[in-house]
């Protein structure tokens, strides 16, 4: 963890859409597309144990990413400056583990209401907040933290 020393940017990275919104924008697409056509999840791969499984592990992904946010007295919210570069916990391993929860619980939805669709849109949400959303956060620590952050890019991937 970095501090920045109080010269931040006021503003953030200038993500107003905030991410869950892009999420749930995609899981309630698959399930009006769901609706007019529908397509069962492949290979049984559906129903409560799995999406069990599967939410079970995205909270624990997001209790330990929040705690680092907290312990580093940074906000979570992309609308808003950071002050602190988080590199441990699960920042040791992804640089977005917040978005890779909101994928799992995209996943954990379609599996759970048994929808191909939702599985299918898993694509356009991380495509969307790839170029929507990470690019300008990736954009603005460049900025706000310079070489610690471009050191820290080279050393963890963008997703795994």
């Amino acid at each position: 963890m970095t501090e920045n020393n109080g010269t931040h940017d006021r503003h953030g990275p200038n993500v107003r859409v905030h991410p869950p919104i892009i999420y749930a924008i995609s899981i309630l697409s698959g399930i009006g597309l769901n609706n007019l056509w529908p397509l069962p999840m492949p290979f049984g791969l559906h129903g409560r144990l799995y999406g069990g499984i599967i939410i079970v592990i995205a909270s624990l992904i997001a209790a330990w990413a929040l705690l680092h946010f907290h312990r580093n007295d940074t906000d979570v919210r992309p609308d808003k400056p950071d002050s602190a570069l988080i590199t441990s916990g699960p920042y040791r391993f992804t640089r977005n583990p917040l978005y890779m929860v909101l994928t799992l619980a995209q996943l954990t939805a379609a599996v759970w209401l048994d929808n191909l669709w939702i599985l299918l849109l898993v694509i356009a949400s991380v495509t969307v907040i790839t170029r929507y959303a990470i690019t300008r956060e990736e954009l603005y620590l460049e900025q706000l933290f310079g070489q610690e952050y471009l050191k820290y890019k080279q050393r963890v991937r963008r997703w795994f």
